[in-house]
């Protein structure tokens, strides 16, 4: 029964308990879930960055066209400043002033498309050959009209464009009559320029001018009083060249217009092309007048900018501490089996007799020898016989010398230790050595000398043991922690290890390669040596302050000192080394390089502050230029009416009328400077969002405008939560606005509350006159009204003014009108914190 009981004790010995398999699967888990944090958190970073620098590459070739165009109304200022028409020097010194290859680097020239009715092709022939006998149109077309380019400066690389006529091919002619009736800047669709002798595709930029400096509102108006359009040639390669070099970009781009290709760097000649993107997408962008399709991918430079071995790193080191956990387990299992097996043998050993004592002892795998006080063998094992090359019954009852051994490390060894467990009463002895086996090969063995009584008689034992697979096993876990060495050195962010005097006592190459330090510079060395004056006080105090509470870890930006005294930016990551004691012993720092991002960023915050200033310079100089101006017409005013008092009775009824129309004409400009400060104060300051009653305030406001009797307005009675001067503002110049453009002296206004989950609607409709569908944005602009100044007195700037009240409060302000009877005016304003 008890026999039953020890096999059931030792059944599951050597084996891996169910303890020791969760300990396992844990750390396994663990090691998952931060691969995969950190793996997703560097995907999002490297998204945003992909993000942020395709769009800013848009927005370059925005702000890019933007100065293009502004280049094309130059030259519609300057043509229209002339007193006689451009001849070929005025526009050459024109061209000469704007510097345009200095200046406006990618456009291909700047001139002049005229327009020319058949009837009066043979004046405008004559005219040009003045100064040019051999000026031509061509080539020859169908169509009933000429647009011929003439003038282009410089002429020398765009001699081929001399005359061209747009009317011969689509895409120029299109884009010409898009700019004349619209009165905007348009391009052309995709071309081959006369001028290009490699044929790539690239468009015209047009900018149309009229008899008058102010365009017409209507498009027929527009084409009896058009003269010209001022274009430019653009050939996209060079466009872009000047654009957007390619150097060290991380995003590479194709721009498509419709079906045709524009431009290409999506290309395996392409500077920084990565056949295997890691982030691609494709915007449409509204380009005057066209859509052009913007496909980018991510470069190669951005791969390497972005690539993060960290997640990687993380990987491999948890498998592998996960694996030498598990070979450690299965070394103690196995460990503890044997010593388990070795003292259940030697306990049957004393309670059987001699013969199975001899059987067990021969069949242990280890040497086994027993020695008396004298020094003769009592016994000799058969794994002894098979190591040493002896056989028992020669060796049996002779001394240990008696054991052939070339080298002696085993008979000196035993001796050695037999005669010191002798004379100092030891019990026991070990130790690991490396001896020869009989075919000469180096083993490492365990020798174990232990002194034991029997009968009051004295006897050793001497137990030698292979290590060979213990080695084994060391060396794996040597070669896991050099596999782990590598991963880290293979990093190419910053890695380093220091001890809790903040001194680094190991690091890996690429901080090392990122500050331009050997190794050997930065062992030992204190970390303040790598870091800012600044930086070192506030990353020192941050880890003194971790350390004190053991927190997990710490990330912050700080300038970093490289070996040439030169300061770069770093983002910084600290996390303690905490034993299962919870005992701090090592700092782990990890410094990922962000100088370039710093920059971005400085150059952005540089860019806004310059906005801001211009922003600031333009309110003031609204604010100086109306207040100076408001000054000589208050002057002229007042001297007006005195010339009228004083003369009253001798000034004819014409001269009295003249003065009428001065005093009119004086206070129509001080009302216009009035509204064009207001203008440029609506951002100025913001309101407060207040509850309101509809009804009560409109009828305060309506009360303030100069009305006949017989207009009434009507509000709904309904309550609503705006600013109150700004939403005055706008409801008094709606009001003014229905009335001054009345037609008859009695009219309604009616005021509607309607309210959605996101917006205020108020609708303000009248019975006046309706607008035509074609002027609902025309009449939201400045300076603009559907009748003339004389016949309604204003500045033209009251619904302007409310537009962009309620823009700047991200609102929108709409109309409603068949143009025949009837306005509605539809303010949507956002509800608080929408």
């Amino acid at each position: 029964m008890r026999r039953k009981s020890e096999n059931t004790i030792h059944k599951g010995n050597g084996k891996l308990h169910w303890y020791h398999w969760l300990v396992v699967v844990l750390s396994l888990v663990l090691t998952l879930s931060a691969w995969q944090v950190t793996s997703r958190l560097a995907e999002q970073k490297s998204q945003i960055q992909f993000n942020f620098q395709s769009d800013l590459l848009i927005e370059l070739v925005k702000e890019r066209m933007l100065k293009y165009e502004d280049a094309l109304w130059a030259g519609v200022a300057a043509i229209n400043s002339q007193k006689e028409a451009v001849n070929t020097k005025t526009w050459k010194a024109f061209a000469m002033a704007l510097s345009i290859e200095e200046k406006y680097p990618g456009i291909n020239g700047i001139g002049v498309i005229d327009y020319v009715a058949p009837d009066k092709l043979n004046d405008y022939l004559a005219e040009q050959r003045l100064l040019r006998p051999d000026y031509q149109i061509h080539p020859v077309h169908d169509k009933n009209e000429y647009w011929p380019i003439t003038h282009i400066e410089p002429v020398k690389q765009n001699q081929k464009a001399v005359g061209l006529d747009m009317a011969h091919e689509k895409n120029r002619h299109t884009a010409s009559i898009k700019a004349r009736d619209t009165a905007t800047a348009q391009i052309t669709g995709p071309i081959i320029l006369v001028q290009d002798a490699k044929k790539t595709p690239g468009f015209l930029f047009f900018a149309p001018y009229y008899k008058f400096v102010q365009p017409p509102n209507s498009i027929p108006l527009r084409r009896a009083s058009f003269i010209a359009n001022v274009y430019a040639p653009f050939i996209m390669e060079k466009l872009m060249q000047g654009t957007l070099k390619n150097e060290n970009r991380l995003v590479n781009f194709k721009i498509s217009d419709g079906a045709d290709l524009l431009y290409d760097e999506l290309q395996k000649n392409a500077k920084g092309y990565d056949k295997t993107p890691l982030f691609s997408k494709t915007l449409e962008v509204e380009m005057y007048g066209r859509n052009w399709s913007f496909e980018m991918q991510s470069t190669t430079l951005f791969r390497h900018q972005v690539s993060n071995d960290q997640p990687m790193m993380i990987l491999i080191g948890g498998i592998s501490i996960d694996i030498m956990l598990l070979i450690l387990f299965i070394v103690l299992a196995r460990s503890n089996k044997k010593a388990i097996l070795y003292a259940d043998e030697m306990t049957r050993e004393l309670k059987v007799s001699e013969k199975k004592l001899t059987t067990t002892i021969n069949s242990m795998r280890d040497i086994l020898i027993t020695i008396d006080n004298s020094n003769k063998i009592l016994s000799f094992n058969k794994a002894a016989e098979i190591a040493l090359g002896l056989k028992e019954s020669e060796v049996i009852g002779q001394d240990i010398s008696v054991i052939p051994d070339p080298n002696l490390a085993v008979s000196d060894s035993i001796e050695k230790h037999y005669l010191n467990v002798k004379s100092k009463h030891a019990y026991e002895e070990k130790k690991i050595l490396n001896v020869a086996n009989k075919e000469g090969r180096l083993l490492p063995i365990d020798l174990t000398i232990t002194k034991a009584s029997s009968n009051s008689t004295n006897y050793y034992i001497i137990l030698i043991r292979d290590l060979s697979n213990e080695v084994k096993i060391e060396k794996a876990l040597e070669s896991s922690e050099a596999l782990l060495d590598t991963a880290v050195n293979a990093s190419s962010t910053g890695f380093a290890i220091l001890n809790l005097n903040l001194e680094f006592i190991e690091l890996n190459k690429a901080i090392c390669t990122w500050l331009g330090f050997d190794r050997n510079d930065l062992i030992d060395e204190n970390l303040k040596k790598i870091l800012s004056n600044n930086g070192s006080l506030i990353i020192h105090d941050m880890i003194k302050n971790m350390l004190k509470r053991k927190q997990t870890s710490i990330h912050v930006e700080s300038q970093f000192l490289n070996k040439e005294g030169v300061y770069i930016w770093g983002l910084l990551t600290a996390a303690l080394v905490i034993d299962k004691n919870n005992v701090i012993s090592n700092i782990v720092i990890h410094i990922v390089d962000i100088q370039k991002e710093k920059e971005l960023l400085q150059n952005l915050i540089q860019q806004n502050k310059a906005l801001e200033k211009s922003n600031s310079d333009l309110e003031q100089f609204a604010y100086i230029a109306s207040h100076d101006l408001k000054s000589p017409l208050n002057a002229i005013q007042q001297l007006a009416r005195w010339i009228e008092e004083d003369c009253e009775k001798i000034l004819p009824i014409e001269s009295k009328e003249h003065l009428s129309l001065m005093i009119g004409r004086s206070s129509r400009m001080i009302r216009l400077l009035d509204d064009l400060l207001n203008y440029s104060r609506v951002s100025r300051y913001e309101y407060k969002y207040e509850p309101l009653e509809l009804k009560g305030l409109v009828s305060d406001q309506f009360s303030l405008i100069d009305k006949p009797e017989a207009f009434t307005c009507i509000s709904s009675n309904s309550y609503l939560l705006i600013p109150r001067v700004p939403f005055e503002i706008i409801i008094r110049n709606i009001l003014s606005n229905a009335v001054k453009h009345h037609d008859k002296d009695k009219g309604i206004i009616e005021i509607k509350f309607n309210k959605t989950d996101k917006n205020q609607i108020i609708t303000v409709s009248d019975d006046g006159p309706g607008i035509p569908p074609e002027m609902h944005n025309k009449v939201l602009e400045m300076f603009q009204t559907l009748k003339p100044r004389d016949d309604v007195e204003g500045s033209g700037m009251g619904l302007a003014l409310a537009k962009r009240i309620i823009n700047h409060y991200n609102g929108d302000l709409s109309i409603e009108s068949d143009g025949v009877r009837g306005t509605s005016f539809i303010i949507s304003w956002p509800l608080p914190n929408q």
